[in-house]
């Protein structure tokens, strides 16, 4: 309590200055009258008894004093001193101060950028009540054979969902949610819409509340309840304008009426960001024995930890072995069954550690500028000697020096933090414009930077940055202050500040700017390798061959109306689609298949070469060419994408349904020796395609089907018009992918054959192939570009750093430099005395920062494509960058030193 009322005290004085120094006026005026009242009591003249007075009384300023002491304003008006001080002399340095503001504005503001994507995507708790407790089940399946690492896939059978409802003890609430992707028509429009079905539990579980109507009720979700749909913010905006009265007006979803009964505020996005809307989960009709597996999310019992609720979870579901892994038992090397991961885990798990990795970057670089700005506060400071001597002299204590030279550094690191604000929200810009996608669910959400749209400059970044400023400024502002003030006031006031010995030299004693000048560049040398790693890594994956032309080839997706097509109506109306589009101004030529390079993956199917039923079933791990990927394409599918035929003869007008079945494999699968050494002319039996015997007709070239950065694995290649999707796949309607030859001006083209054939269809995801690749690559682009301007950063502040303490030591040695020259020593020997005793330094440096690159780069291994962590051209390369730069910096003030006159020189002093 006495320290709040002294506080308060203290703040009343303040504010109210002027009031306090008035009463301070008139309290000393009034004891000064008193007095000499007093003496003229006693026979005094007044005005020899006013001279006594104040003789007695003394400086009325010091009493003054006294009282603002007491008050706490002494303080108060010490720090606008130094403040003013401070600013005058920044004001007399604008080079220095332009220099030290924009090194630390760079490092401050790169570190506000990187917290504010490390705030929104990793420490902000996701927008749903208690979202800690929120977990996805991760479902193990065995590896084939029983040998290498299980296959996880998210997910749960719908029987066992049920179980876990009923009797597990530890979870508080499940849900299922399954995605869906929909024509949603309205006033004879029809328009393409993604969204999820979810169980009515999902929204209290989450605790989300809609923004205007109601969510699902209990009962809404079994089959023939009345149909009822929830909008997306988005799609409420998008569609209807953010009609106000949109509840209870009916739209219709794949032929189903439907009445809309709520809408969700916006940052809903579950179960991801591209939902529009949601539908209540209806389980499906199996037929007896068969399953049904769905992605589901659960909350977890306070107090309860995952790892035991994971432990219930698997004794719940313990189950006879009937090819799947059953749950884990006490001693077993296989993880259990199931695993509960956190729901935001799931999320930014793929891109932690890379964030991490770009937090420790930046704070390196912010380090180089606060070393940098010390070593130019230290050169600067030594030229000050002189003047802080006399102010000891004079009285001034240690800590009110220190203070004063604190003021001063906290002044240029308040100044670049300003600065460094307004370079985050031009970082945070750029930052986004890099991680920006291609927003598509077909994607998949690992080709961006998650919740990117929770990335911004907020209250809390602009706390950080002020506190990375405050923090910036006594770090480096607190070793020049203290070694100045420590300097002995006589021995500097009887020194010379032009003699050898009073200099600042870097390289007579190893002391505190050579200390931090060597570990300046180390850090600098070592961020400069972690950079060229991530960027030679980008490099080399941007240019790996996908095994497919990318140029003027566009793709889009067509979907038909869902219902109205049969099984033998389906591949006509895509034929008629693509006829059109081969003969329309625009595209050249045009192919369509149900998955496409990059966007889809499947499952691998196995072959065999005699009609025995297999011995290997599907698979979803890795695919070998026992069990290649299947792709059924158009018959000029693989042509428009420019895929290269090595042997045999592509897909021709002869090979149509009723024709022998006929097969193109690639490169991999014809080495593999599985059809011998001349696979042409072989037949081969498919899984699911019972008896017929399928011809292998040539052999194509790999191509990357799964990605870049992912090798070519086994596929072969079947005719759409030999093997239509089954019906069961044709009444869901899938997209159709299409792949034409064309210019960027077609697009209003091929919307309006789609149209011409049918109405009612949709063209939507129109992007060109260079397009999707490029969005293939974005996380490592985005890596590469951040660390490569970092490390550009961090050696750029080395280098000025550099050239900075250099250029100050030269300028202190001028008269010992002048000594030398008058008595004899050559231009050259001063250059090379100089730029020696800097590479000595930068040597220092770069030992330290190749052995601290060696040690960072093992934690971004799996950052990197086609190099090993300690990639020697790397290292090599970027340390002979390294010192080239050092040695510039190095040269600049070398050069200044031997254009020193001796006679000059010599009359330094």
């Amino acid at each position: 309590m006495r320290l709040v009322a002294r506080l308060r005290s203290f703040l009343r004085a303040v504010v109210f200055r002027h009031r306090v120094e008035r009463d301070m006026d008139e309290e000393w005026q009034f004891h000064l009258d008193a007095r000499i009242d007093d003496l003229v009591s006693t026979g005094l003249a007044r005005p020899d008894a006013a001279v006594r007075a104040r003789r007695e009384f003394g400086d009325p300023a010091r009493w003054k004093e006294y009282g603002r002491e007491a008050r706490g304003l002494q303080l108060f008006d010490d720090l606008r001193q130094d403040v003013v001080y401070g600013i005058r002399q920044l004001a007399r340095s604008p080079l220095f101060t332009l220099v030290a503001v924009v090194t630390l504005a760079l490092g401050i503001g790169a570190n506000t950028a990187i917290f504010s994507v490390i705030n929104g995507v990793l420490l902000r708790p996701l927008p749903y009540k208690d979202s800690d407790q929120l977990v996805r089940f991760i479902e193990n399946f065995p590896a084939p054979g029983g040998s290498g690492p299980p296959l996880r896939l998210p997910g749960m059978d719908l029987a066992e969902l049920a179980t876990l409802r009923a009797q597990a003890q530890t979870l508080s609430q499940v849900a299922a949610f399954a995605s869906a992707t929909m024509m949603l028509t309205r006033d004879d429009e029809a328009v393409r819409v993604e969204g999820a079905q979810v169980s009515p539990d999902a929204f209290p579980m989450l605790g989300a509340h809609p923004l205007i109507g109601r969510t699902f009720e209990r009962g809404e979700d079994t089959a023939g309840s009345s149909g009822v749909v929830v909008l997306g913010y988005g799609a409420w905006q998008r569609l209807f304008g953010g009609d106000p009265g949109i509840l209870g007006r009916v739209v219709t979803l794949d032929g189903t009426v439907r009445s809309i009964i709520g809408v969700m505020p916006s940052g809903f996005g579950f179960p991801d960001a591209q939902t529009e809307f949601l539908l209540p989960f209806v389980p499906p009709t199996l037929p007896p024995g068969a399953r049904a597996a769905r992605p589901a999310v659960a909350r977890v019992k306070p107090g309860v930890t995952r790892q035991a609720a994971a432990a219930e979870v698997n004794s719940l579901l313990i189950r006879p072995p009937d090819g799947r892994q059953p749950s884990n038992s006490a001693g077993s090397a296989q993880p259990p069954r199931f695993e509960l991961v956190g729901v935001q885990d799931m999320l930014v798990g793929p891109v932690r550690p890379a964030l991490l990795v770009i937090a420790v970057a930046v704070g390196f670089v912010l380090l180089i500028a606060c070393v940098n700005v010390a070593n130019l506060l230290l050169a600067r400071m030594t030229a000050r000697q002189q003047e802080m001597s006399v102010r000891v002299a004079l009285g001034a204590g240690r800590s009110r020096l220190v203070r004063q030279l604190l003021t001063e550094s906290l002044l240029l690191a308040l100044m670049a933090g300003v600065a460094g604000t307004a370079l985050a929200f031009a970082g945070v810009r750029l930052l986004r414009t890099l991680a920006t996608g291609l927003a598509r669910r077909d994607l998949g959400p690992s080709m961006t930077l998650p919740r990117l749209n929770e990335v911004l400059i907020d209250g809390s970044v602009l706390a950080f940055a002020l506190a990375v400023a405050v923090v910036t400024g006594v770090i480096f502002g607190l070793a020049p202050a203290i070694r100045l003030s420590a300097q002995r006031s006589m021995a500097t006031l009887r020194g010379s500040a032009g003699s050898p010995t009073s200099g600042f030299d870097l390289f007579r004693c190893a002391g505190m700017p050579s200390i931090m000048i060597i570990a300046q560049i180390a850090m600098a040398l070592t961020l400069f390798i972690v950079g060229g790693l991530l960027v030679r890594s980008f490099a080399k994956l941007a240019n790996v061959d996908p095994g497919y032309d990318l140029k003027d080839v566009l793709t889009f997706q067509i979907t038909l109306p869902k219902g109205l097509y049969s099984a033998p109506q389906y591949l006509p109306a895509a034929e008629d689609i693509a006829a059109q589009l081969e003969t329309a101004r625009g595209p050249r030529s045009a192919g369509y298949t149900l998955v496409l390079p990059i966007v889809s993956g499947r499952a691998g199917t196995p072959l065999r070469l005699t009609p025995e039923p297999p011995a290997l079933a599907p698979s979803l791990s890795t695919a070998t060419p026992e069990r290649p990927l299947l792709a059924a394409v158009s018959r000029d599918f693989l042509s428009v994408l420019g895929i290269h035929l090595i042997a045999g003869r592509g897909f021709s007008d002869s090979d149509r349904a009723g024709q022998p079945a006929v097969m193109l494999i690639d490169r991999t699968v014809a080495r593999s020796g599985l059809l011998g050494e001349n696979p042409i002319g072989k037949h081969v039996y498919v899984y699911g395609f019972g008896t017929v015997p399928i011809e292998v007709i040539g052999v194509v070239e790999d191509i990357r089907q799964l990605g870049l950065d992912q090798e070519p694995v086994a596929q072969v290649f079947v005719d759409l018009r030999q093997f239509p999707p089954l019906p069961r796949v044709v009444a869901s309607s899938p997209p159709i992918y299409f792949a034409v030859r064309a210019d960027s001006g077609s697009v209003q083209d091929i919307r309006a054959i789609v149209r011409h054939v049918d109405p009612r269809a949709t063209v939507d995801n129109i992007a060109t192939m260079s397009e999707l690749v490029s969005d293939s690559i974005a996380r490592p682009r985005l890596y590469a570009v951040l660390l490569g301007i970092f490390a550009a950063v961090a050696v750029l502040v080395a280098a000025i750093g550099i050239y900075g303490v250099m250029t100050y030591s030269v300028a202190q040695r001028t008269r010992e430099i002048g000594i030398r020259m008058a008595i004899g020593a050559a231009r050259a020997d001063v250059m090379g005395l100089v730029v020696r005793q800097s590479l000595t330094l930068t040597a220092v440096g770069i030992a330290l920062g190749l052995v601290g690159a060696a040690f960072l780069t093992r934690y971004i291994g799996g950052l990197l494509f086609g190099l090993t962590p300690l990639d020697p051209t790397t290292f090599l390369g970027v340390t002979v960058m390294f010192a080239s730069v050092a040695t510039l910096a190095a040269l600049v003030p070398a050069r200044r030193a031997t254009r020193v006159d001796p006679l000059v020189a010599l009359r330094h002093e």
